[in-house]
C-alpha cells in the first residue's frame, strides 16, 4: 500500500538552528532514505521551499483570487513529504520512526489513485536538481 509521509515543522525554528543541528537532522533523513531504498519501499521525496515562496489560489464566482503564502496560518508549516510503499500501516509507522520527530510532526496517510492510474507500472518522472 502506498503511504504519504507529510512532514510539518516550524520554519522559524529550522532557520535558526546551527549547522551542527541541521546536520544531525539530515543524518536521520539519510537513514530513512537508506532504509526505504534498501527495503524497496521508497517511492518519492521532496523538500518544499519556504512558505514565503507559496501562493494560494481560490475561486470566487468566476474570478480567481491569488494570495501570497500558504492556505493556513499555523505554528507549523508543511515542509515536504515522502511516499513509501509498505504492506501495512504498522510497517509505515515503524519506518517513519527513523525520521527526526523532535522538532515537528509527521502525518501518515494512505494514497489512493484515480481509476486508470498505475503506480507500480507507470513511467517514472525523474528531475535532476543539480
Amino acid at each position: 500500500m502506498l503511504f504519504s509521509v507529510l512532514i510539518y515543522a516550524n520554519e522559524d525554528f529550522m532557520d535558526a538552528i546551527t549547522p551542527e543541528e541541521h546536520a544531525d537532522i539530515m543524518k536521520h533523513h539519510r537513514a530513512f532514505h537508506e532504509h526505504t531504498k534498501g527495503a524497496k519501499t521508497f517511492a518519492a521525496a521532496t523538500k518544499l521551499m519556504s512558505t514565503g515562496t507559496a501562493v494560494t489560489i481560490n475561486k470566487e464566482s468566476d474570478d480567481y483570487l491569488v494570495t501570497d503564502g500558504p492556505f493556513a496560518e499555523t505554528k507549523e508549516q508543511f515542509m515536504g513529504f515522502y511516499m513509501i510503499d509498505c504492506p501495512s500501516l504498522e510497517e509505515a509507522i515503524d519506518t517513519v520512526k527513523l525520521l527526526p520527530l523532535e522538532h515537528g510532526r509527521v502525518e501518515i496517510r494512505p494514497v489512493e489513485y484515480f481509476e486508470g492510474a498505475d503506480f507500480k507500472n507507470a513511467e517514472r518522472l525523474v528531475i535532476d536538481a543539480s
